[in-house]
Parts: C-alpha cells; sequence; structure tokens
C-alpha cells in the first residue's frame, strides 16, 4: 500500500493452479463479479458465467496471502454430466471470522442428486469443503429452483446475531424466489426446511446485497426488493426466530442500489444508505440517499446540483464508510461524501481600552534646614 509495487509471487494464474475433482479452471468461460473475501491468511475468490453460456462452475478459489504459489479450490457442478452452480451475489464471500461462507446458484444435468447448487455452504479454510450437512444448506425444493433459473445464490448470505432468538447464530439468505431464508449457522443442516421464511418480492427481482443492523427495537436487514423498492424486515428475538414486517419505500424513477448501512456507535443513529442507481435503462437519479433505519425517514435526500454520480449500475452498486467518509464507485470516478464541519460563530471581542500614560509629578523641592 506504501509503494505500490507488486509482491512476490503475485500475480497469480488461476487457470494453471486450480483443480478439482478433475474438473480444471478454464477462465474463457468464468466471470469474477462477487466481492472479494479475506479470512484469516487466505484471499478468497468466487467465480460465476458469462450468461450462463459454456460449461461453467462455480468456484472459490483460495490463495494464501502470504504463499501465493499454495492455490486451493473448490468447485460446483462436477459429478458426471453437471455444471453450473455459480458464485455470483455481489456481497461475495462471507465469513464468521474463521470460515468462508457463499451462496451458490443454479445447477444443470445433476439427474436430481445435489452436486453443490442452490445452497448456503461454510467451508473449512483452504477453501475445503466437508461434505457434512452441518456445513450447507439447501431448500427442499432445491431442483426446482434449478429447473426454473430461481438461484438462491441471487443474493450473498448474510451472517446475522440476534441475540435474545434461539438459534442466535443465523444465516440469512435471500433468493430469485422472492424469499428470505433464515438458518441455524452453527448447524445449517444439509437438505432441510429452515427456521423460517417470508416472501419479501416478486419472482427474479432479489438481485443484491443485503446489510443487516440493531436499533432498540430489534434486529433488522435491509434489502434491495426490487429496482425502486428499498425494504427492512425485522428479525423476532424468540425461540425460534421468524421474520417480522419493518417498513418499505418506493424510490419510484429515483431506482435503488445495494443498501449499506451507518451508526455512531454500532446501536445508534442507524441510517441506512442507498444509490440512485441506473437499471435497464431507467437512468435513476444518480444521487445518494439515506434512511432512518428504525422509522424509514429520510435523513439526506440526494444532497445539492452538483452532487450526482455518473457511472452506477442496479444492485451492483453500493457504497462503504470510512474514516468519516463515504465512499461510491462509479465507472470511471469514485465519489467521497463528508458531513460538513459546522462552525461555530465566534463571540466577540471586546476592543481593549488604551492604557493611560502616566503623567510625571514634578520632583518636591528640599525644604531648607531652619537655623538652631
Amino acid at each position: 500500500m506504501d509503494t505500490g509495487d507488486i509482491n512476490p509471487g503475485w500475480p497469480v494464474d488461476v487457470e494453471a493452479t486450480a483443480s478439482y475433482n478433475g474438473i480444471h479452471f478454464i477462465p474463457a468461460i468464468q466471470l469474477q463479479r462477487a466481492a472479494l473475501g479475506i479470512v484469516g491468511n487466505i484471499l478468497y475468490v468466487g467465480y460465476a458465467s458469462f450468461s450462463d453460456c459454456s460449461l461453467y462452475h462455480g468456484w472459490l478459489v483460495g490463495v494464501p496471502i502470504d504463499n501465493p504459489a499454495s492455490v486451493t479450490a473448490w468447485a460446483a457442478g462436477t459429478n458426471p454430466g453437471a455444471h453450473g452452480g455459480a458464485i455470483w451475489g455481489v456481497g461475495g464471500i462471507a465469513s464468521d471470522g474463521k470460515n468462508p461462507i457463499v451462496t451458490t446458484g443454479n445447477t444443470s444435468g445433476t439427474s436430481g442428486d445435489w452436486d453443490g447448487g442452490e445452497a448456503v455452504i461454510r467451508f473449512q479454510p483452504g477453501p475445503i469443503f466437508s461434505g457434512s450437512p452441518t456445513d450447507y444448506w439447501a431448500p427442499t425444493n432445491w431442483l426446482d429452483l434449478d429447473n426454473t433459473d430461481l438461484d438462491l445464490g441471487g443474493s450473498g448470505p448474510l451472517l446475522v446475531d440476534v441475540p435474545d432468538a434461539t438459534p442466535s447464530h443465523l444465516v440469512v439468505a435471500l433468493g430469485k424466489d422472492g424469499k428470505a431464508y433464515l438458518v441455524n449457522r452453527d448447524k445449517l443442516g444439509g437438505i432441510s426446511a429452515p427456521i423460517a421464511s417470508a416472501q419479501l418480492a416478486g419472482i427474479q427481482f432479489l438481485r443484491q446485497a443485503a446489510a443487516a443492523y440493531r436499533t432498540n427495537l430489534g434486529t433488522y436487514v435491509a434489502l434491495r426488493a426490487d429496482r425502486s423498492t428499498l425494504s427492512a424486515f425485522r428479525i423476532t428475538g424468540t425461540s425460534p426466530p421468524t421474520i417480522a414486517n419493518g417498513w418499505t419505500v418506493n424510490r419510484g424513477d429515483g431506482n435503488c442500489g445495494s443498501p449499506f448501512v451507518t451508526s455512531t456507535d454500532g446501536t445508534n443513529n442507524l441510517i441506512v444508505w442507498v444509490v440512485g442507481t441506473e437499471d435497464r435503462g431507467n437512468p435513476g437519479d444518480q444521487r445518494l440517499h439515506g434512511y432512518d433505519g428504525a422509522t424509514s425517514a429520510v435523513v439526506y435526500d440526494g444532497g445539492g446540483p452538483n452532487e450526482p454520480m455518473a457511472g452506477t449500475h442496479n444492485y451492483s452498486t453500493t457504497g462503504i464508510a470510512a474514516r468519516g467518509r463515504i465512499y461510491v464507485a462509479g465507472d470511471n470516478k469514485v465519489y467521497a461524501f463528508v458531513a460538513p464541519t459546522l462552525t461555530p460563530t465566534p463571540t466577540p471581542t471586546p476592543t481593549p481600552r488604551p492604557t493611560p500614560t502616566p503623567r510625571p509629578r514634578p520632583n518636591p523641592q528640599p525644604r531648607p534646614t531652619p537655623p538652631r
């Protein structure tokens, strides 16, 4: 970061180093668009396809930062005749602090045998997949989701802790079927029913990156329900937890990117932010917007005439907050926003009065000494 020099052993040729179950990585048919993740000392990179063309696979490639020649990889859809299982949700690689966790998309040619698609998968460092039901979850209708192109992996996994709930360590999965699913993060459960599910959006709309936050009213998940709708639902602190109503904002032609959240201390002054992005020909307003995380009241409404952003794109545009600023990336420029610092009104300083010049006093004349 100080010099810009490339570290020893980098860059890494994934084509030459990544293989799994007899399948070799072919870059010409793999597209990398999910966010990267660093867990421990390993960089994890997920791969998908170019518009579902060719016999692609969902790849998770792990590169040790200090030993980049030692690449470990895993791929979905590697049984004979199968392919697919893309890792393409823009939120990318999630982590519980030790293990990378991903969500995969639809597979093809599986003959009804689950082969890594439509699932939340936890990996051991590497990545190494145990294959145990404790380390993956897929809905019972995963094959129907495959056949109708309703990827569970349209959104990346969101790890959420709800202290009052049992279980309290959760994964939130959001699929193109428009549903939200709650899954026990400590024991994912294999192919099974989720702890809870709810229909949040129409078919094909839930493609985005969600964000979780906690207020004094409970734990919320903010999401892009469709191109113009920002929503939040609440996870109840019950046994088991359920999905409850939150709030919804329809932004109309302003459009809506993927949300992100800021607070002053983790639980206070929660603001849900979105960018008014371009989406399938509708330009959006290309501005930053902020909403109160508990009430959805408008906190920031796009700024002044010089604050639109060019080159933002539907669900793939989000922002980050760091060191008191918000950053948003466009096609060829990064935009930074900072809260203005209020200058206090100066207190008038009283004009000093001049010090009077002392007048000289005449020296007293000596008195003559009287005669005796």
